[in-house]
């Protein structure tokens, strides 16, 4: 990796870092479009699944690898856990590349074991989070 993708990537990390946790009005939106089609209900936005999207997207961009399973040998289940989320149902979608929300969420639309965790009528809350590296990361859950 050169200097300056390396500086660059280093800038998009701390910035990600220091960054409040926010809902996107887009993401509820989109997802809960496709949801309702399906007659399946709403899911509300949560702040600790995207706290757990958000560290695992951090970590893979951070140490350059893609993969559900994080380096400490951690699942979904693991890290939604580790941000106070007891959890009863609980899936993940992940995607790298794809440049905004429309792409990423036609992405998964299109394939079928993404578009499965979307529509689970198990899940009642979901977090998203676009990481550096256009690393995507949506937990979707229910507790228990």
């Amino acid at each position: 990796m050169n200097i300056l993708r390396r500086l660059a990537l280093a800038v998009a990390l701390m910035i990600a870092a220091i960054s409040p946790l926010r809902a996107d009005p887009q993401a509820i939106q989109m997802l809960n479009a496709m949801r309702a089609q399906q007659g399946v209900a709403p899911l509300s936005y949560a702040p600790r699944l995207e706290a757990a999207a958000r560290a695992h997207a951090l970590d893979m961009a951070r140490h350059g690898y893609f993969a559900h399973t994080g380096r400490d040998g951690s699942g979904v289940g693991g890290r939604v856990r580790a941000q106070g989320y007891r959890w009863c149902y609980v899936a993940e979608n992940l995607a790298k590349g794809q440049g905004d929300l429309t792409q990423v969420m036609r992405g998964w639309a299109q394939s079928a074991p993404h578009y499965r965790n979307m529509m689970s009528r198990n899940a009642t809350g979901f977090g998203l989070f676009q990481g550096p590296d256009r690393i995507w990361a949506m937990v979707l859950a229910a507790p228990c």
